[in-house]
């Protein structure tokens, strides 16, 4: 039971907040201070490449999620609740010790197809129609028991699949929703992702572990998704950054060539790896020295991420 007292000290320290609230309020639509505060928003929004939408002060940016097993996709079209697919990557057995592998191998590469989709929507008529990406989503998917559509899977849910899986399938696919679940969302405004994942890359003969890069830019008054993909800096020991290539993705679904490396013991084969060889099929695009720094560094807050998404627009127009 709250006493009378409490509940009268409570009542006041309400009604201070409120007389508070109302003073800031006030103080805030009073035509000096309400010029000044749209001042300091024109000086710190203004960039050399355009400013970013108006819009985009009302919005938050994208939710990362890592989709639920069973939605069903067909073809280049997303899952239902969602807007685009934005990477659909089929893995292909291509160089390298093939002829240590089984043809289960080869099979299976095919089968475990990571996955990253957006949910691009559109604003309120009253808040300026403008387009912005409300959620990125990564996941896996296997080719449907139709043979014509894919369903997102997990290691303990490949309903709706074609065929059966053996042990060493599961045991793959866990190894690979592993890695899916390292993917995180790196920098975002309302029209921009930076996705970041752990992957192989084969560099120089040998297969490395790095990061792969996919930035998601969003046109905010057309709706068009553009996507950029390079892998992270393999010589990230280096004092200075270097240029990095990049790709302008040219569609979302395309076959992932990868090579294959065995690790004998007197002879005998007992691991494997497996390291992508290239970037996904797309427009070549080099990310100056500069930018490549910006990308490798921690990002601090919506500016960082806005002055990002500005560089990119950049290079994209500077290679047109």
């Amino acid at each position: 039971m709250i006493h009378a007292p409490r509940r009268a000290l409570r009542l006041f320290e309400n009604r201070q907040a409120l007389i508070l609230l109302v003073a800031l309020l006030t103080l805030m639509l009073a035509p000096g201070m309400r010029g000044r505060l749209f001042r300091a928003r024109e000086l710190t929004d203004g960039l050399p490449v355009g400013a970013p939408s108006p819009i985009s002060v009302h919005l938050q940016a994208p939710r990362f999620v890592h989709l639920e097993p069973g939605s069903r996709l067909e073809g280049q079209s997303a899952p239902q609740g969602w807007s685009h697919l934005v990477i659909k990557s089929i893995p292909k057995l291509a160089t390298g010790d093939l002829d240590t592998v089984s043809s289960q191998a080869f099979e299976t590469a095919r089968r475990i197809r990571p996955l990253i989709v957006a949910d691009i929507k559109r604003t309120e008529p009253k808040l300026g129609s403008s387009y912005y990406l409300a959620r990125v989503g990564v996941g896996i998917c296997a080719p449907g028991e139709d043979s014509v559509s894919d369903r997102v899977i997990s290691p303990t849910s490949v309903e709706g699949t074609r065929g059966s899986w053996t042990a060493k399938q599961r045991i793959i696919l866990a190894a690979m929703a592993y890695e899916v679940s390292r993917t995180h969302l790196a920098a975002a405004t309302p029209t921009f992702a930076l996705v970041r994942s752990p992957n192989t890359f084969l560099i120089e003969g040998s297969h490395r572990k790095i990061e792969s890069c996919q930035a998601l830019l969003v046109d905010p008054q057309s709706g068009k998704l553009r996507v950029i993909v390079w892998r992270d800096d393999a010589h990230h020991d280096a004092g200075e950054p270097s240029e990095l290539p990049a790709r302008l993705l040219s569609a979302p679904v395309f076959d992932c060539p990868q090579d294959v490396h065995a690790t004998r013991v007197l002879g005998t084969p007992v691991a494997w790896s497996f390291a992508i060889r290239e970037l996904p099929p797309g427009t070549d695009l080099t990310l100056p020295a500069d930018l490549a720094g910006s990308l490798k560094a921690k990002v601090e807050g919506s500016a960082d991420s806005t002055a990002l998404e500005q560089a990119l627009i950049q290079c994209m127009h500077d290679h047109e």
